[in-house]
């Protein structure tokens, strides 16, 4: 294991959003934590969801799954537990098939639904560690 994944792997969310990268049966892989401004914390992984609306909506292309940062956006249950994502912090990871640590920063589309979702920091794998952007 290279140290920068390791210095990487260290932080508590990047462990959580390689966990669930982990879980992806997709070639290009990536892992989202999404950490609430109450302390509440989701996660989620690109999944195989070809036809959820929400793809047909903020995706002009035809995408081969969700992906990591929509699903763990749509995970937050704010019906029930009045979870609010408002001046949240997303991590989001990414590895390749040879498990190198590969650039993990979203697709426009996701931050066009980042920004409308209020997330207010964004962290993620690049290739000489990490980047924060203030979104």
């Amino acid at each position: 294991m290279s140290n920068n994944k390791k210095k990487i792997l260290k932080n508590k969310y990047f462990k959580m959003a390689y966990n669930e990268m982990n879980k992806s049966v997709h070639p290009t892989r990536f892992g989202a934590v999404l950490v609430l401004k109450n302390g509440k914390v989701y996660s989620s992984h690109n999944k195989d969801s070809k036809t959820h609306p929400y793809l047909k909506k903020h995706y002009p292309f035809y995408a081969v799954s969700m992906h990591a940062e929509l699903s763990v956006l749509l995970s937050v249950n704010a019906y029930r537990f009045g979870d609010d994502t408002k001046n949240s912090t997303m991590y989001v990871y990414r590895e390749d098939k040879h498990n190198i640590i590969k650039p993990a920063r979203p697709c426009p589309y996701c931050m066009e639904i980042i920004r409308d979702a209020g997330v207010k920091k964004l962290v993620y794998t690049y290739w000489d560690g990490y980047r924060v952007e203030y979104v």
